[in-house]
């Protein structure tokens, strides 16, 4: 009687821990929403990355542009009425600041010309 059981146990676990959500009519209604020209949602995603572009410009890694758009974003998303939003520090991570980058040109020509360049992080010295 055990050796039955444990596999009618064993099967009705895994069909219910395996059972798939369809989320097709979920799906379906979030692209109408943003694709309806009659919703208030129509090209909100374009026109709210327009206005994070336009507003604050390059946002790199550590910056305080970066930080005044999260907090934007997290205004944003609250005003929405999404749930569960919060904030959480970010350790440890390198911080990316520009550098004095120079070039200059010392040959072929006679005098040593200065160049205009644009230093990446991470570049190489030399």
């Amino acid at each position: 009687m055990r050796s039955v059981i444990i596999p009618i146990l064993l099967i009705a676990l895994f069909g219910f821990v395996h059972a798939e959500k369809n989320y097709t009519d979920f799906v379906l209604n979030i692209k109408d929403s943003i694709s309806n020209q009659k919703l208030p949602f129509y090209h909100s995603a374009w026109e709210r990355l327009a206005y994070i572009t336009d507003t604050y410009g390059s946002r790199m890694w550590g910056t305080d542009a970066l930080e005044q758009v999260i907090r934007e974003m997290n205004r944003q998303a609250t005003e929405e009425k999404f749930d569960n939003i919060r904030l959480e520090p970010v350790k440890n991570f390198t911080k990316w600041v520009r550098g004095k980058e120079s070039l200059v040109m010392t040959s072929p020509r006679p005098v040593t010309t200065p160049l205009k360049v644009i230093g990446l992080g991470g570049s190489v010295a030399g």
